[in-house]
């Protein structure tokens, strides 16, 4: 790797502590009463019910969840075939979002769906935006009660399944994120190469084990237990070469990279060497922010949806 995206990596990773959720503008206000800390970022606070985002077709629900002890929050995007079209049945993407936890942009990526969508670019889709506890990297936390993954794969896809007419099959059902929601992305669509068909990972925050331990050390013992072999046996690059017989030729995968190169050229080089088919996009100038990929990306952006869920039986 050249030396330059090296250092640009590395310094990328070391902000990624203050970035937050979809795009690098976007800051999760302070709890009441708190401040946030000094040279930093305000954070949000862990909570497994967050406080609603208003956007059109854009709804807060809430589930019960035995992992978590509690209700947990999503937010749900339903195009507008949904209630026009009652018999029809829709795919799914489970969108995850960066570190921070902020879910604010959330409304402005709902208005570039029903756009697309209106426009026939991509097929008509439901959106879960899922909860991932600020900074949770979407495993199941070794050292605290914060089960992020189990929540996810065992309960909250199911209730999706059960609550909303989604087409319940892997071909239907795709797994995105940006940042921290990328490495979660490739978490979960390698660990669970039977649940998602497709994959895409925006500028994935796919942190090495020393950038983990020097730069998120509270987030590595929480996590990881602080234990080098926990981190690296959850990292997608384990998870691709374990899964790589179930992944290859099956899953589609993407990458669309911004600032943090270093990482996901690690991902890339991996997968390739492994033989797993993927797109690999890298834009320079655009820094670690999901709208500015998004755009640089175009149309192909949604030409993605579409081939994702071409194989899906999709009801008109």
């Amino acid at each position: 790797m050249p030396k330059q995206h090296h250092l640009q990596s590395m310094t990328t990773l070391f902000l990624l502590a203050l970035s937050v959720s979809l795009a690098a503008t976007v800051h999760a206000q302070p709890a009441k009463g708190k401040s946030p800390k000094k040279g930093g970022a305000a954070r949000a606070e862990a909570q497994w019910v967050t406080p609603p985002v208003q956007g059109a077709n854009l709804h807060h629900k809430t589930f019960e969840s035995k992992a978590a002890g509690e209700k947990v929050s999503y937010l749900i995007y339903l195009p507008e075939a949904y209630e026009q079209k009652k018999d029809a049945r829709f795919p799914v993407v489970y969108w995850l979002h960066g570190i921070g936890g902020s879910q604010q942009g959330v409304p402005r990526l709902c208005e570039q769906f029903t756009a697309a969508i209106a426009q026939g670019k991509m097929p008509g889709a439901i959106v879960v935006f899922v909860n991932g506890m600020v900074d949770s990297f979407y495993c199941d936390a070794l050292k605290a009660n914060r089960p992020v993954e189990t929540v996810i794969i065992k309960e909250l896809i199911p209730h999706i399944d059960t609550t909303y007419r989604t087409l319940a099959t892997r071909e239907a059902r795709m797994i995105e994120g940006f940042s921290m929601g990328g490495y979660g992305a490739a978490h979960l669509g390698f660990k669970y190469p039977a649940m998602f068909g497709s994959v895409s990972i925006i500028d994935g925050a796919l942190l090495d084990l020393g950038v983990m331990k020097t730069r998120h050390s509270e987030i590595f013992q929480r996590v990881f237990d602080g234990r080098d072999e926990s981190f690296t046996a959850a990292h997608p690059l384990a998870l691709a070469e374990k899964s790589a017989a179930q992944i290859m030729g099956r899953t589609l995968i993407r990458q669309a990279v911004g600032a943090l190169v270093g990482p996901n050229i690690a991902l890339h080089e991996k997968m390739t060497g492994l033989g797993i088919a993927h797109d690999y996009d890298l834009f320079e100038g655009v820094g670690h922010n999901l709208n500015a990929i998004y755009e640089r990306l175009g149309d192909r952006n949604w030409a993605f949806y579409s081939k994702a869920f071409k194989a899906a039986n999709l009801s008109k």
